[in-house]
């Protein structure tokens, strides 16, 4: 590896730099030559601290157009996920149990914080779960964003990026049993969700998920997989 304490020290000036907001989500980076002569380092040593702020999910590359700062995201945690899954050392019902009381609370506060948009928002997912001619990705990507949404709807952004990469990683599972049992069932439950949300009650919007979830780690823990209202 080249130099290490020089890639540490380049690490840590840009990445200083993005937590502080001197450098915003989509700022372009100075070029590999710029940083170098900036810093007194050699290229080579650029080059390794742009891939250790792009692993740590600071920075993304393109080709034929730089280096640009990332807006925060859960990707470098949904790595490790699958990284653990592949080794062995984690099984998706684990995940489901941590969804269950984090999910559990993000129902209730969604109920107390929850704007017109997001009910919208929530509604239009459910009429694709209802939609005899709806695609089976649409679906999916519709149980999805009704979750994400009322992630949003607490106003805490935290919540997101907690939940994110454990949905991206049961996207697979999602699209199995849709395919398998269809939407019927997790539409239901998402209604009971949703009307808890609307009514602004906060204990039956709580409820209404855990009831939800508790399907879903029961499947996952007994087949492996997600469970048959979806997830």
């Amino acid at each position: 590896m080249p130099g290490a304490d020089n890639v540490s020290k380049v690490v840590a000036h840009f990445e200083e730099q993005i937590l502080s907001g001197a450098l915003a989500p989509g700022d372009l980076l100075p070029s590999e030559r710029a940083i170098a002569d900036e810093m007194e380092v050699g290229r080579n040593v650029v080059r390794e601290a742009i891939s250790r702020l792009a692993s740590l999910g600071l920075v993304r590359t393109m080709h034929g157009s730089g280096t640009r700062v990332e807006a925060p995201s859960g990707r470098p945690i949904t790595q490790t996920y699958e990284r653990l899954l592949r080794q062995g050392g984690l099984e998706l019902s684990h995940l489901a149990q941590v969804r269950l009381p984090l999910e559990t609370a993000i129902a209730g506060l969604a109920a107390l914080h929850r704007g017109e948009e997001h009910l919208q928002q929530m509604e239009a997912t459910q009429a694709v779960l209802a939609s005899e001619r709806a695609s089976l990705e649409s679906q999916v990507e519709a149980d999805h964003e009704f979750h994400a949404t009322l992630a949003e709807a607490t106003g805490n952004p935290l919540f997101n990026l907690m939940l994110s990469p454990m949905q991206e990683l049961l996207i697979e599972s999602r699209r199995r049993t849709l395919g398998r049992h269809g939407a019927r069932l997790a539409y239901e439950h998402h209604a009971a969700i949703l009307d808890a949300v609307r009514a602004g009650d906060e204990a039956a919007a709580a409820e209404a998920m855990r009831r939800h979830l508790e399907v879903n780690v029961w499947h996952l823990s007994q087949e492996g997989e997600t469970a048959s209202g979806g997830a």
